[in-house]
């Protein structure tokens, strides 16, 4: 009996210290995804009791990834349709795709929500919030998700970058807009 306990010890030992090695190379490997983003000039909403990488807490079932073998980033990300309260989740949104490109996918045919067909690639502007100066400000569609990243206040929050889409001049968009403006 004393042999099968000690055997039995050394067995759960030996399952604890696989599982500790796990986590250590989990957290290197997230270590170094948030090493290359603050590398890359890309702001995250830092928040201790919101784990970024926790797929299942977020919308997309995605996180941050590294491409090891170019060094390159994709994201989750979200796209806001405020007009129509209406969202499109992209699961892996490529560092140095171009929004125009993605929109041009999402945009193919008509989103059924838009039943007046105005939501066009060419009648619409992608937005981001200034969380430094709380401002909605124009992205030009041909900026790279990289490039959007990069633009001065945006914040990337629970580690899913968020774009809003509306159609500029139209009277919700200039509303919307306005309302914003006075937060």
């Amino acid at each position: 009996m004393r042999d099968r306990a000690a055997k039995l010890q050394k067995e759960k030992e030996r399952d604890e210290r696989k599982q500790q090695g796990q986590e250590r190379k989990k957290k290197s490997e997230q270590d170094k995804v948030l090493n290359v983003v603050k590398s890359r000039n890309i702001h995250i909403q830092e928040d201790p009791s919101i784990d970024i990488f926790n797929i299942s807490s977020n919308p997309a079932g995605s996180c941050i990834k590294l491409n090891e073998s170019d060094q390159t980033l994709t994201f989750p990300v979200v796209f806001l349709y405020p007009e129509y309260g209406q969202t499109d989740y992209i699961k892996e949104f490529h560092e140095d795709t171009k929004l125009i490109d993605q929109l041009a996918i999402m945009f193919e045919s008509r989103a059924p929500w838009d039943e007046e067909g105005k939501y066009t690639l060419d009648r619409m502007n992608v937005y981001y919030e200034d969380q430094k100066r709380h401002e909605l400000k124009i992205v030009p569609s041909d900026k790279t998700l990289l490039e959007t990243l990069q633009l001065p206040g945006f914040v990337v929050q629970l580690g899913m970058p968020s774009l809003m889409i509306m159609v500029p001049n139209s009277p919700f968009a200039k509303h919307y807009l306005k309302m914003h403006a006075t937060l």
